[in-house]
Formats: structure tokens, sequence, C-alpha cells
């Protein structure tokens, strides 16, 4: 995929989840200017999340929130809640599934 489409990509995601967010940052409850917001997952994307669940749910929709950078980034992170990491996870497998994706 070339580095155009991918930049697209993500304004495009970026985007609807300002959409879907109503523009508000889920940490913080303030206003998100989009081109300074920034993706966040909620399940991390390291090494260990990526070999566990795989790029196709670290990077699924449902795993990505729009924050403001730094701490509200952080703050949307459930990596210390392994219950809910798995959880999110198994609800991304079955949209894949659902979707024809997996």
């Amino acid at each position: 995929m070339s580095s155009d489409r991918k930049r697209l990509e993500v304004s495009e995601c970026k985007l609807e989840k300002w959409y879907e967010q109503g523009g508000i940052c889920p940490a913080c409850g303030e206003f998100l200017a989009v081109q300074e917001a920034e993706l966040a997952h909620r399940i991390p994307q390291r090494k260990y999340y990526l070999k566990q669940y795989g790029p196709r749910v670290i990077h699924h929709p449902l795993n990505l929130v729009l924050t403001h950078r730094g701490a509200c980034n952080d703050a949307v992170s459930i990596s210390n809640h392994p219950v809910e990491v798995d959880r999110l996870a198994a609800r991304i497998r079955k949209e894949l599934k659902k979707g024809g994706d997996e």
C-alpha cells in the first residue's frame, strides 16, 4: 500500500471517529479538533498484542478512538485490564467473522 493511500485511510478513519464521538474526546470530554487529534488504540499496538491478537484486531475500528495527544491517548488504553482486552478482542473477531473477513 502506498504511503499516500495509507494517509488517506487514516484521515478517513479519523473523520469517521470524530463524527461517531460527536467531536468529543472520550478521555477528557473536551472538544476535539480533528486535524490535531490522533487515533488511539484501546488495545495497544505493541508487539505482544500484535502477536496475541493479530494486526486485523489491533487496527480494527472498534479498537480505535480519537483523542487529544499525550495523556488523553494514554487514558483510553485498556492494557492494564486483561479481561476487558480479551472481551474487546473477542467482539472484534466476531465482527470480522460476520463480515467474512477472518
